[in-house]
């Protein structure tokens, strides 16, 4: 009889976390993954393209990571998910990402970015940054290049899609 109580509690539990994900679009995000060979870019000229040098054609499997801070999800563009996780691992748009998303390097600082974008390779970080998108700005955060804008991120970024899952394990 306990063994069915407690089912049944974890079964209620699981469906109202599922629940309040699907409506509030808020997941809790634990970035366990491992960080190795983090590929850092520095804004030696005029400009920089970040993602040029992955391989997305290779046997490798890649995926784009968008952990969005509380407050930045309601400054999303509308035409973007109401969620503070969304990802792909759609080969098209990485390829995209690391071909269009070229940068005039700025040599400042955006004041405080707090969400992030992680590229993972085979579950191994290999590139983080920081990112802001709105529909006035959108750009790129990092201590190596600090901050760059590019109008190429959202085109990008919409074709991520949404989890549904409570609690993300990235």
């Amino acid at each position: 009889m306990k063994i069915k109580k407690a089912l049944f509690l974890i079964f209620g539990l699981a469906i109202i976390l599922y629940t309040i994900t699907y409506i509030s679009g808020y997941s809790l995000t634990i970035d366990l993954s491992p960080r190795k060979h983090i590929h850092k870019v520095k804004c030696l000229s005029d400009s920089i393209s970040p993602l040029k040098k992955f391989n997305f054609e290779s046997d490798d499997s890649w995926e784009a990571h968008l952990v969005l801070d509380f407050h930045d999800v309601n400054l999303l563009p509308k035409d973007l998910p109401r969620a503070n996780y969304l990802k792909t691992t759609d080969i098209s748009v990485l390829k995209n990402m690391g071909n269009t998303w070229n940068f005039k390097c700025s040599h400042g600082d955006m004041t405080t970015v707090t969400s992030k974008l992680l590229l993972t390779k085979n579950g191994t970080v290999v590139f983080e940054t920081g990112i802001h998108i709105t529909n006035e700005i959108q750009g790129l955060q990092s201590e190596d290049f600090g901050w760059i804008q590019s109008k190429a991120i959202l085109q990008d970024v919409k074709k991520f899609k949404r989890s549904f899952m409570p609690v993300i394990f990235i």
